[in-house]
């Protein structure tokens, strides 16, 4: 049914039950498994000055924790075939990286966890399980 599943995780607590749902199901099925972390980036202005910088939200170092985490945790619940990937992106490209990346991993089924922001930030920071649902080339589990 499922044989290759891409998992989407972040530095949530939320991400716990993602790999939780995610071993549920790679486990008995002999999937294969790819966590994937993409860093978000922002680029600002310096103060109207015309130069531009770059904020990251965590180190490179940070986010190669939060694969190699879920990679063990993802072993520890009996999945055999796990590998991870982080890469960074524009916040606002959060959705494509990981829709692309599915595409490129040929995932059957992509697993992320639904975080619903509320007021003002949902009109800011949008939602990414919303964007990948409607551009995903496979499946689509969300966890609450």
């Amino acid at each position: 049914m499922y044989a290759r599943i891409l998992v989407a995780v972040d530095a949530t607590p939320e991400t716990a039950e993602v790999l939780a749902r995610t071993a549920g199901l790679a486990g008995p099925l002999g999937a294969a498994v790819r966590v994937l972390h993409v860093q978000t980036v922002d680029v600002v202005d310096a103060g109207g000055t015309g130069a531009a910088g770059i904020v990251e939200e965590e180190t490179d170092a940070e986010a190669a924790k939060v694969v190699t985490d879920a990679v063990a945790v993802l072993r520890e619940a009996g999945v055999a075939e796990v590998e991870g990937w982080a890469g960074e992106t524009l916040r606002a490209d959060v959705p494509n990286a990981v829709v692309d990346h599915a595409k490129e991993y040929g995932a059957d089924l992509l697993v992320l966890g639904a975080r619903r922001h509320k007021g003002l930030a949902r009109l800011m920071l949008g939602s990414v399980s919303d964007a990948v649902v409607h551009r995903a080339p496979c499946p689509v589990m969300l966890v609450p």
